[in-house]
This record gives C-alpha cells, structure tokens and sequence, in this order.
C-alpha cells in the first residue's frame, strides 16, 4: 500500500482543538486529529496517478483546500490518498464524529460526478476501519457529516483518518477535515449526520416500476387447478386455497454450525428464524479450510448440515481454496518452494472435503476472492484454477461450482479493475473446460450505497457470459436504519427483478452472531430491525402466493403465482383434500379428484 502523504512534523503533535467550519461542534467533542491538519500538508505532492496541491479557496468558511487532481486511474482507491495520524487515544466504542467540506472539479463519469472514499482506519496491516464511507461529490462545495463508532482501540498515533481518492480519473476538492471524539456514552443519534441518498431511492424512480414488471414476468408462473368428483366430472363452485410453502429462488442467510447446536433460548430461536425464513444458507466460517482441518469443528458442522437437510434447507459450500497463505493452513505456505508438493496437499484437501460433504451442498465456492488472494496462485499459475474446478465436479457433480468475490456490485459499483479481473478469471475458466456454472457476488455494503439501474448494468455485464448469479453475501453496514431499510428493499428488488439471479444471502442475520452487527436483521434481544422488516415484508409477504379461489362451470380455478412449493385444499359439500404441487416457471396444471 502506498500512503500519498508527507507531512509536516507539528501535525504529529497535540493541537487544542479550533473550530474553523461553520458548523459548530456539538458540545463534549475533542478533536483527534491536527487542527487545521491540510495546511500542515506540503505545498504539492505528486505521484505517477495525480498530484496533491494545497489551493486558496474564497467566500467560504475555510481559507484552502487540497486539490486532488487523479490523472491515471490505479489498480486501488488507496493507491492515492492522504491521511493524518492520531493524536488521543481512543477505546473501543467510543463515538466519533468526522467532518469535512468537499466538491467536484472534473470527473469522467456520466454524472460528473467525483467520488472518493472517506476512513478512519488501524495505521498498521490489515489496517482494519472504523469508518469506511463512499461519498459522491457534486459540483458545489457541501460539508459532510459522519458519526461512527471505534471498532476497537486505538494509541496516540496508530490510528488515521483521511481519504482513498484513486477511484477514478478526477479532479476533486477536500477542505476542513476535522475528526472528534465525544466518549462511549454519548448518543450517537445527536450527531449531524450527512443525509445520505443515492439514485433510484425515490418511491416513484421509474426503474422501480419496471423492476416489479420483471418479477411479474420471470418470478411467476400460472396455476390451472381442476377438481373433479369421483366420476371424473368437473365440479363447479368449489372452494381452492392456494397456499404456498416454499420459494423455488435462493432467498438465505450466513449461519454458524455453533449457532444451529447450540442448546439455549437464543438457540432455539436462532434455528427457528432459519427454518422459517431461509431456503438456502451457507456456513459462515466452518467449512473453510482452517476450520474444517479441526476435527471436532468437522464433525459440529456435519451435524448441523444433517439437521439443515432434515429441513430441506439448501446448504452452500464456502470455500474450497481461498487462495492466500494467510487463509490457508500454515503448513501451505512452507511448500511454496515445492510446486508439485504444492499442488498435491492442494488436491488432498478438495478430495477431503468435497468428499466428505457430497450430497450436502447444493454450492461450492471452488475459489474465494481471486483478486487480492493469489498467492497459490502466483506459483501454480491461474491455469490451476481450472484444475480446481474439474476435480470438484468429479467428486461432487451435483453440485453448482463457482468463484466468489466481492467489490463487484459494492464500492459503488465503480471498483473497475477488481470487475474487470473478475470477468478475465471467469472467461479463462470458460475458455479452458472448468465445469464452473455459476458465479457469486458478495455485495458488502457499506454507508453510500450503489444505484439500482448502475447494479442491474452490472448484472447485465456478467449475465452476458451465461453463468447463474447469486449474491452470497449481502449486507449494508451502516448506522442510519431508514438507510439500511431503505436500500435492503431496492437491494432485494433489483436483484431479485434479474433473471440470471438465483439466489440471494445475507452474510448473517441475528447482532449477536454477526461480522458487522450493525448489519444484522434482527437485534440482540431478537426484536426486527428496519432493514429486517423489508426483507420480511418483500420475501415473506409481497413475493409471496396465499389465495383462495373458486371453481368455474368447467372445475377449473386459475391464478398467477410465485415459482415454488404448495399445498393446494379443495373443500366441497363437506369434503377437504389437500395435495401438494409445485409451480413452475413453464406453469402448472393440477387435477384433484374428489
């Protein structure tokens, strides 16, 4: 990673805090980064993507501002930045509060508008954020305003707090950056917070409406019931429930083998929300190669994918190869300098659990983020990657094969070269034979959500190679509900209106069993979140078929409903049968005799 910055020696010293934007500080705030921190900047600083110029701005309640002018769009967004040390310490939870002035210059986007990435972030690899917020800036200078929470604590000095700016061709301007602190037991609530919206958000935004026109379409098939009496004659005037029981789509979540086993109140739960809601899930960590190398971790996860099974609960296999030494056994990384050895525990391991787990998993994530973890590799050679996934397919051939990444439909959908490496991995495994049927988007999100109409773009992009779709892995991270609800709406309507989406997961659903509980659908004390409420509202209620009908002269009773399982009841002149069936997208007919 390269940090952009040099700066001058007093912005590492403690500054009392001055106030210089219009916006007062809400009472209580301590200021944790420099004072002034842009002017401690050197005049210009420049690299091979852009350069960093300190400018003299006018009429506003700043006196200049850094100007960042990005000429070659990098591989990365932090590529280019800039950032400040600490200057407190901060403990875990605190609350803090960032503010900053700034306006686009020039932007190649349809939308001129520039787009740069505001963080506050561990100063040390992994360089894990407490903030890490996409903001879209219009031509005007607009003070921005975010309140976020210390993920964990930070001394004097190793933490920072700047801006990824190597999102794409730009020239952009940043002013005032303040960072305060107001302690853990503040309310985050008081804080201003930058109303954050993005296109398509309106109720009436016209791909609205053609969105529901598709589900309509793709997500729906007709349903002819006939009842006839027991000489096979049509019976006219008889009473048909429709009831369905189970959608044919992917609708999941990420769960836990310990979460499933567990023998509590909050285990009970936890399994019934999974029963009652989700047709497909996926183990969050425990079938990872780490993980499953455990014995006793093995034989938790066999158990708790039999009671899935027993439920008829679509299992997904994640991972296979994550192809980075860090996600890796240890003993991985030692046979770097044994390329065949390399290859054969490699190859052991597929054969283990791919073997182990046939019939179990509808899925296999063959391989995991490909872009920033290829350290096998790098060794092997990308052509191992086809090697993969013919030997899954030889031990588990049910079982759909994919590769799985992220920042494709997420980071504002504008991550252009982790898209790009995704569509040149997916085409090389095409084009050498792998037997790869499908391939996952994560779509983590986190405060700026990405556009409807730019994410069906970019569903139509891979669409086009003729490989199934799921996103294995959704959530939005964000402290503003009205947000998260909001765009978990969009979210599941825009994806679910695709027809090459077949599924769809969120990465957890319960705050108590969560990478970002903030995220979760339902609280602690297992009371829904807003964001949860969409989702049960559209899945479970609006996407979902309950009718009751009744028979024409003919014996026939007709209606449209959404693809899956269902329990059809007839009653008539005191006599009930009920029968299952299974709507299709071709439609179904079905005959009960009475």
């Amino acid at each position: 990673m390269k940090i952009l910055k040099k700066l001058h020696p007093a912005l590492f010293a403690l500054i009392l805090p001055v106030l210089s934007a219009a916006t007062p500080v809400p009472e209580g705030g301590i200021l944790v980064i420099p004072a002034d921190a842009i002017a401690g900047m050197r005049e210009t600083t420049t690299s091979k993507y852009g350069t960093l110029t300190r400018v003299k701005i006018a009429g506003q309640p700043f006196a200049e501002a850094l100007r960042c002018e990005i000429a070659t769009h990098p591989v990365h967004p932090w590529d280019i930045q800039f950032k400040f040390l600490t200057t407190h310490r901060i403990e875990k939870d605190e609350i803090l509060w960032a503010r900053f002035y700034a306006r686009t210059v020039a932007a190649r986007t349809e939308s001129g508008e520039g787009h740069v990435n505001a963080i506050f972030e561990k100063n040390s690899p992994p360089n894990e954020k407490s903030l890490s917020f996409d903001v879209d800036l219009g031509r005007e200078w607009k003070e921005y305003f975010l309140p976020f929470k210390a993920r964990e604590a930070y001394e004097p000095g190793k933490a920072t707090a700047g801006f990824h700016l190597g999102v794409q061709e730009q020239t952009v301007e940043i002013a005032d950056l303040a960072v305060y602190t107001f302690g853990r037991d503040f309310d985050l609530a008081r804080l201003p917070r930058t109303k954050v919206t993005y296109a398509g958000q309106a109720a009436d935004a016209p791909w609205r409406a053609a969105a529901d026109a598709r589900i309509e379409k793709i997500r729906k098939g007709d349903l002819t019931v006939t009842v006839t009496d027991a000489a096979g004659k049509p019976v006219p005037g008889a009473d048909v429930a429709v009831a369905m029981k189970r959608h044919a789509f992917g609708w999941g979540s990420a769960v836990t083998a310990k979460g499933i086993l567990r023998q509590d109140a909050d285990g009970e739960k936890y399994r019934a929300v999974i029963a009652k809601t989700f047709t497909r899930v996926v183990f969050e960590n425990d079938l990872k190669w780490q993980s499953w190398d455990i014995p006793a971790n093995r034989q938790n996860t066999l158990q708790a994918a039999a009671w899935l099974r027993a439920r008829n609960i679509e299992l997904r296999g994640h991972n296979l190869i994550w192809p980075a030494w860090r996600y890796s056994p240890q003993d991985l990384q030692k046979l770097k300098d044994n390329p065949e050895a390399l290859r054969q525990r490699i190859n052991s391991h597929i054969r283990d659990e791919a073997g182990a787990m046939k019939g179990l998993v509808v899925d296999w994530d063959v391989i995991n983020e490909p872009y920033n973890n290829h350290d096998v590799m790098d060794i092997l050679g990308d052509g191992e990657m086809i090697a993969w996934f013919k030997l899954a397919h030889s031990l588990d051939p049910g079982a759909r094969l994919y590769v799985n990444d992220f920042a494709i439909l997420s980071a504002g959908g504008l991550d252009k070269a982790h898209q790009d490496h995704f569509e040149k991995t997916l085409r090389l495994l095409k084009d050498g034979g792998a037997p790869i049927t499908s391939l996952g988007m994560q779509s983590h999100f986190g405060g700026t959500p990405t556009p409807p109409e730019r994410m069906l773009a970019i569903l139509d992009r891979y669409a086009a190679l003729g490989l199934d779709i799921s996103i294995t892995e959704h959530d939005i991270d964000s402290s503003d509900e009205q947000l998260q609800a909001d765009f978990t709406r969009d979210f599941l309507t825009t994806t679910f209106s695709h027809p090459s989406v077949v599924a769809v997961l969120t990465w957890g659903f319960w705050e108590k069993s969560h990478w970002k509980p903030d995220a979760a659908y339902y609280r602690g004390d297992w009371s829904v979140t807003p964001a949860g409420q969409a989702w049960l509202d559209l899945v479970m209620k609006k996407w979902w078929t309950n009718t009751t009908l009744k028979t024409a002269a003919d014996g026939t009773a007709r209606t449209r409903g959404f693809l899956g399982d269902y329990e059809i009841t007839v009653r008539h002149d005191g006599t009930t049968k009920t029968v299952p069936a299974k709507l299709t997208a071709a439609g179904t007919t079905i005959v009960i005799g009475l």
